[in-house]
């Protein structure tokens, strides 16, 4: 009887991510590293410094932040643990809280930015993923609207900077929706749901919100609500309209004044007009926010929703404290807008970051071609030596131009000999024979 063959290879397994995570190959993550390159440097010329906090928090203190996250977080458990109290962050707002509450000595105001993964349960869509990067930017300690300003104005100089001109940033207060319950003549305890439905706005249109509106809401009502959220014209007229339609709203007004201070500091700071609006239907959805609240949308990619956000919050550290601490900030989605600069084509993507490929022609020369790389990389030229198995000279060059390196250095026995290097330009085919000496004089020419 035949001997039977021997299991030798288990069941292979599908190679797939979850849905709602991607991965970012040397193309992507380079273009994604040039992005947060600016990101960086922009928040820094503002005068925000760095700060991390961990991926994992309790679960109790994300909470804390907000009860109806809840429902959108990922908790974590140990493969040995029965139940777990720790959580992966949703944002990077309520971790700050946090940090604030338990180093009350940090001076105030205090500009932090931290850029990091956040992960989220909700439903994968276009630029929306279930662990996502984000660009925060707060300032606490600061109850001034010149605080607001800034942050929106970083964020504008931000998206400049990144090259992107068409863009429009929407502007609200929450005092002012805050209002509407008096104004409008509806119980204050359903302003929560209003909130909701208004925060639906830019992703239904103007004509399912009203459906929206008269279904919670008698038709008066709903009528006088979309009086206020509708409000058009230029931002002297939007301000000055509601200020009329809404005078003797306590509320109401004090967020209109602070409006028109964010105003007067983004002109005086040079944020140009025709990106940011007043726009009174800006509800963002998270309760915390207590004052200024703003979208940003890219004209030509509406789809994506609002690619940066943020406003006023000045009770995010009372459950931890007791104490109020009025802070502002903004978010950036990375992933977001790195999805939109995909869609767009607004960046040629570069496989790799090498500029130079030194060839490993003979081992005899291997010394040589060590210290070459040495002499090069401490001159800040990026440069790798070829680790492949494969020696033949084609081969090595046509990994080179797979990769995309603009130039290899050949360095054979004659130019050995000759103390000279052979540099092949890839882009223009041009070769040229330098004393090896030379090699970062012509690379830094």
């Amino acid at each position: 009887m035949p001997k039977l063959r021997k299991k030798t290879q288990e069941k292979r397994i599908k190679p797939e991510l979850g849905g709602g995570f991607r991965d970012y190959g040397s193309g992507d993550a380079i273009l994604r590293q040039r992005l947060l390159e600016k990101i960086h440097k922009t928040f820094e010329d503002f005068g925000f410094d760095p700060m991390e906090t961990p991926a994992v928090e309790r679960t109790e203190v994300l909470l804390g932040g907000e009860k109806e996250s809840g429902k959108i977080i990922f908790n974590v458990r140990g493969s040995k643990e029965k139940k777990s109290d720790l959580s992966l962050r949703f944002d990077l707002t309520v971790p700050l809280a946090r940090f604030l509450a338990v180093n009350p000595e940090i001076p105030k105001p205090f500009k932090r930015y931290q850029i990091g993964n956040v992960w989220r349960g909700e439903s994968p869509q276009a630029g929306r993923y279930r662990e996502f990067l984000q660009a925060d930017l707060d300032i606490a300690g600061a109850s001034s609207t010149d605080a607001d300003a800034e942050i929106i104005a970083v964020i504008w100089k931000t998206f400049k900077n990144l090259g992107l001109s068409k863009f429009i940033i929407k502007i609200n207060n929450r005092k002012v929706l805050n209002g509407l319950p008096q104004y409008a003549g509806f119980p204050e305890k359903k302003l929560p749901e209003l909130l909701r439905l208004v925060d639906k706005k830019e992703k239904i249109g103007e004509e399912a919100l009203k459906k929206e509106l008269k279904k919670v809401f008698k038709e008066k009502v709903a009528a006088k609500i979309w009086e206020i959220i509708a409000i058009s014209g230029d931002t002297k007229t939007r301000l000055i309209k509601a200020r009329e339609t809404l005078r003797g709203n306590a509320a109401a007004e004090e967020g209109i004044n602070e409006l028109i201070e964010i105003a007067r500091n983004l002109n005086t700071a040079g944020v140009l007009p025709e990106n940011w609006e007043i726009d009174y239907s800006v509800a963002r959805g998270l309760g915390y926010y207590t004052g200024s609240v703003f979208e940003t949308y890219l004209t030509d990619a509406k789809e994506f929703g609002s690619v940066a956000s943020g406003g006023r919050y000045d009770f995010l550290t009372v459950p931890f404290t007791g104490q109020k601490l009025p802070t502002v900030g903004g978010s950036i989605g990375v992933d977001r807008l790195y999805a939109v600069f995909e869609k767009l084509n607004l960046l040629k993507k570069k496989q790799t970051s090498v500029k130079v490929l030194i060839l490993n022609l003979l081992p005899e020369l291997k010394k040589e071609y060590l210290e070459l790389a040495q002499v090069m990389r401490a001159a800040n030229i990026n440069t790798s030596f070829y680790l492949g198995d494969d020696r033949a000279f084609q081969a090595q060059l046509a990994y080179a131009v797979k990769k995309e390196i603009p130039y290899v250095v050949i360095l054979g026995e004659n130019e050995s000999k000759r103390s000279t290097v052979t540099v092949k330009n890839l882009v223009t085919r041009e070769q040229k024979e330098i004393p090896k000496e030379k090699i970062v004089e012509y690379f830094k020419r």
